[in-house]
């Protein structure tokens, strides 16, 4: 009898857990998102994580839909997950829309993603345009245990500014044009009393929680982009801060490149 009910937990723990139905518009956390898996994935085999994070005024329609994003997101067998803004705004610090406690709302799609398609967890990767990078920045500041790697393009840290940030070390790639006039290398008042924070200042946070010091590698690329890179931080992890002439926009070619950098290639 014993021997029967040893084969019988052994069977029942070796039975694996109901995983939740793959949706391609899902909601979750008070909110909705898209996602995209790659062409030819086979339904079983193990998945990296990209979240990407729209712009002000837009919404996970527009990231999914995206040739140049689900392009790169597939060549690296990244999973595209693009969330929806509360009334297509973030509620980053700073941010003029409060709405929702995005930080928890995102924390809430990852844990959906994760019980609807099997995750590979060293490759979770939060990666967002203009003000959806602003939330990048907050998200990687405030809760980054989710996420292996962050990849902001065209925003950063509003005003008021964080000393530190409760998350610790991460590893953070941003890119930013260097005539961008919607968001400013230097920062700029908006709507009254709202202002984006200066970049090269916001970056010194992350430089002081990874333990970076001396002076940083400056690669140089054949398409004009120029990156500061650290990776020799007391932390153990890597940070880039990447600029490019160039106004408000994600160039072609810079998604995938981050994400190739995100996961060690």
């Amino acid at each position: 009898m014993i021997r029967v009910l040893a084969a019988l937990l052994m069977l029942l723990f070796a039975i694996p857990s109901a995983r939740a139905a793959p949706c391609t518009v899902c909601t979750a956390a008070g909110g909705s998102y898209q996602a995209v898996t790659p062409p030819g994935w086979d339904g079983k085999s193990r998945l990296r994580l990209l979240v990407f994070l729209h712009g002000f005024m837009m919404e996970g329609a527009d990231i999914a839909g995206d040739g140049t994003i689900r392009e790169a997101a597939a060549r690296m067998n990244f999973l595209l997950v693009a969330p929806d803004g509360l009334l297509r705004s973030w509620s980053h610090g700073g941010s003029p829309s409060q709405a929702r406690d995005d930080v928890a709302f995102l924390r809430g799609v990852v844990a959906d993603v994760k019980a609807r398609w099997p995750i590979d967890q060293r490759a979770v990767v939060a990666a967002g345009f203009s003000q959806g990078a602003s939330m990048v920045w907050d998200l990687a500041c405030y809760d980054a245990a989710d996420f292996t790697a962050f990849l902001p393009f065209s925003g950063g840290f509003w005003e008021p500014m964080p000393r530190a940030c409760a998350s610790g070390a991460v590893e953070l790639r941003h890119v930013h044009g260097r005539d961008d006039p919607v968001v400013p290398l230097a920062g700029r008042a908006l709507f009254g009393p709202y202002r984006q924070g200066d970049i090269r200042r916001g970056f010194e946070v992350w430089l002081a929680e990874d333990g970076c010091r001396g002076q940083p590698l400056v690669l140089k690329d054949w398409a004009g982009l120029d990156c500061e890179s650290w990776s020799g931080c007391a932390s153990g992890r890597r940070l880039q801060l990447c600029r490019r002439a160039g106004g408000h926009l994600m160039w072609q070619g810079d998604l995938l490149a981050g994400l190739r950098w995100a996961v060690g290639r």
